[in-house]
This record gives structure tokens, sequence and C-alpha cells, in this order.
């Protein structure tokens, strides 16, 4: 049989190049993935990126852009990350992409995004000191997106620093319209006035600020400051000393931070920063740090359990009972969440869920008597007399000196005769 070498080599090679150009087709073509998958992503991401967690931040962005280069949201985000990790002419590469894809587009609902990539960029410009290109890109973010405070703020920043006080005193009123708790503005006020010798409007104006946010050192010196080029010693030692005190507790967290950076899901340390937040009566540094453990560490006990108890402190009963709840979830033994939920209840007046929660540390620990308390104590309120006094005589027999047992005791027995 002949055979036709020619035709054959011809098909062939047709045939392969038939095959990679579908390769090629098909590794040019968009990866689609599902609006809720896309939407996780980009949860998960920011999510990342407040919890300090930069590099898988940087990751989950890239990966979207990887489907969508022309993603201007994700591209935001991803330089506001490489912005906190002080790769800053990476953010300034990665805000420009963002320009450039959207006066391409021109859409209506980039414009905001825009704004938003100018305010970036001015922020970035202020770190580099190049305040007239942070100028420009203030002003830009102003034009594309007026109504929000942190332009206007950004750019009283930049005049303030730039020595043009009127211009600075204009942009930081109308960021005061905007928003009348922002505490920075009131900073730069001070400093302002102070400069210019109008030394009680810059007492004001610090004092205005630490209302707002007394976690800022800096207000309480600059304060101190105020009061001493206006003769009040006293008043300026007491500011003194309060400098101190919020010096040593940025120190405090600023050193915790540092281990953080390189070890960000490390539950112990976050604990520890919640704790010192808690200690200084930052109550949202607090709370958001315990829940950032919490986030990271889904299963860690102890997270749940403090944030509840700091709930319980805050007398915020309704926010502490879902997390004894799911301490139980976690940790069926935990005796201590039943004690606690048993309160909680009684002071929901819930009884019956009081009782059972309480009932459940007693089987779990017979001698606890802060549980046979609770109880006692429900009984008392409902009425149940003998049924209170039983228990208190009980606790007066598992801990014979309970003073409190002994003293209800006797009161409900005077109280029934």
């Amino acid at each position: 049989m002949n055979v036709d070498h020619t035709s054959y080599h011809h098909r062939f090679r047709l045939t392969i190049h038939l095959v990679l150009f579908l390769v090629v087709i098909l590794l040019q073509a968009p990866i689609i993935v599902s609006s809720d998958q896309y939407e996780t992503e980009m949860k998960q991401g920011v999510q990342y990126r407040r919890l300090k967690i930069y590099p898988k931040a940087v990751d989950t962005f890239q990966l979207i852009l990887s489907r969508n280069p022309n993603d201007v949201d994700a591209l935001y985000q991803l330089a506001s990350v490489y912005k906190l990790q002080d790769e800053l002419e990476l953010a300034i590469e990665t805000s420009e992409k963002i320009f450039r894809i959207t006066s391409k587009t021109k859409k209506q609902t980039d414009v905001q995004l825009v704004g938003f990539t100018h305010l970036l960029l001015s922020e970035i410009y202020c770190q580099q000191s190049k305040l007239d290109v942070a100028e420009v890109h203030a002003k830009a973010a102003v034009d594309r997106y007026p109504l929000v405070a942190d332009i206007h703020y950004r750019l009283g920043f930049i005049y303030t620093h730039q020595a043009k006080f009127e211009d600075a005193l204009v942009a930081f009123k109308k960021t005061l319209e905007l928003n009348p708790d922002f505490a920075e503005v009131y900073q730069w006020l001070g400093l302002i006035a102070l400069m210019q010798n109008r030394l009680q409007e810059a007492i004001t104006y610090y004092k205005t600020s630490i209302q707002k946010q007394p976690f800022i050192q800096s207000a309480y010196y600059n304060l101190a400051k105020a009061y001493r080029l206006v003769g009040d010693m006293e008043s300026a030692s007491v500011q003194l000393k309060l400098f101190q005190k919020m010096k040593d507790y940025y120190d405090q967290t600023y050193t915790v931070e540092g281990f953080l950076s390189e070890d960000p899901a490390n539950a112990a340390l976050r604990m520890q920063l919640a704790k010192i937040h808690a200690e200084h009566a930052n109550v949202p540094a607090a709370i958001r740090t315990y829940q950032a453990v919490i986030r990271l560490n889904p299963k860690f006990v102890d997270g749940y359990d403090q944030l509840g108890r700091f709930y319980m402190e805050l007398n915020s009963l309704h926010r502490a009972i879902p997390l004894f709840h799911k301490v139980l979830e976690l940790n069926p033994d935990a005796v201590e969440a039943h004690v606690r939920l048993g309160w909680l209840y009684s002071q929901q007046d819930s009884d019956e869920k009081a009782i059972s929660h309480l009932q459940k540390a007693i089987e779990k620990m017979p001698e606890h008597s802060l549980a046979y308390h609770g109880l006692a104590e429900i009984y008392a309120h409902q009425g149940h007399i003998d049924k209170a006094i039983d228990i208190y005589r009980h606790i007066t027999k598992i801990a014979p000196t309970d003073r409190d047992a002994w003293t209800e005791m006797r009161r409900l027995e005077r109280l029934k005769k």
C-alpha cells in the first residue's frame, strides 16, 4: 500500500498547530469564578489587611488579579497593603494602574475609587516628604469625592506642614463639618494656635482632642507645653504625668505589635496585647484584639472566654452570652462558663436557663459554692424561701467559712418567721 508521506506530515503539522493555538487561547482566557467566591476572597484579603497579616493579604489580592488584571477594587486593596508594608514604590505603581484602567472605562462607579486612590497617593507622598505632589493628589481627591472628612484632613495636614495656616484652617474646618469627632484635627488646630501664640485656644483644642481620643500621647505633651506657656505649672505637671502614662502604654503595645508582625497568628501575643489595652481602658482596641484572636484561632477557647468576661465587665450581657455558649461548644467541661451563663441569664430574668446552667456546673463540680449561691439567690428572688435556705445550709457544710452563706441563711430564716 502506498502512503502519501507529504500529505501525512502536512496533516500532522496542522494538528500540532491547532493544538498549540487552542492551548494559547485557553491560557489567555480569564478563569471564571462565581461572584460568591470573589466576594469571599475580597473579604478574606481585607481581613488579612486589618489583622496586619500583610503577606497573606498581598497573596489574596494577587490571586484575584491573576484572573482579572483590570480589577480596580483588588488593585486599590493591593496598593493600600503595599503602603502599610512601606513598599511605597509598589503602592505608587499599583495606584497608577488604577488611573490607566479607569481613564479608559470611565465608569461612574469608579469616580469614588479614583478619589480614594488620589488620597492614598497623597498619604504616600507625605511620607516621602514630597508635599507639592501630595497636595496635587489631595486636591484631585477633593474634586472627585468632596464629602469625605479624611480627604480634607489630608489637605489640612499638607497645608500645615507648608506653613499655609489660613488654608489649613479652611481645610480643617471642612473636615470637622463632615466629622466633628475627628480628634487629630483638634491636635493640628492646637499646634497652629500654639505657633500663633493663641495659648488659651490651643489649650481648648488639645483638651477637646483628648476628650475625643484619649490615647494619643502627643496631645498630653502639647497640652502640658501650652499650660507651661500660660504659667499654669500645676496643670502642666498633671499633663506630663498623663503623657508618661500614655507613653508607657504606647511602648508596651509597640513592643508586642513588633513581635506580632513576625508571628501574626500567635494567640498568646494577641491575648497579651488585649490585656494591655484593657488595663489602660482602651475598650475599642481591646475588643478588636480579642476578636482578632478568635478570627485567627476559631477553636481557641480562652479567646472566647476572655472576651465574654470583658463584655461582662462592660455590662454588655447580650454580647457575653453567645461567647460563653461557644466556650461550652468547644469545651463541654468548662464549669465556669456554666456559672457565668447562670449569672447572665439571671440578670435577664431568664430563671429557667440560669438554673439549668448552675445545676450543670454543680453536676460537674459538686462543691462549687458560687454556683450554689447563684441558685439560692434565684430561689429567694422567686419567693421559694425554703429552697434557698436549704441551699445556703448546704453551702455552710461544704464551705464552713463562707460568711455570706451564713448571713443570707439567717436573714431568710428571720424573714420566714
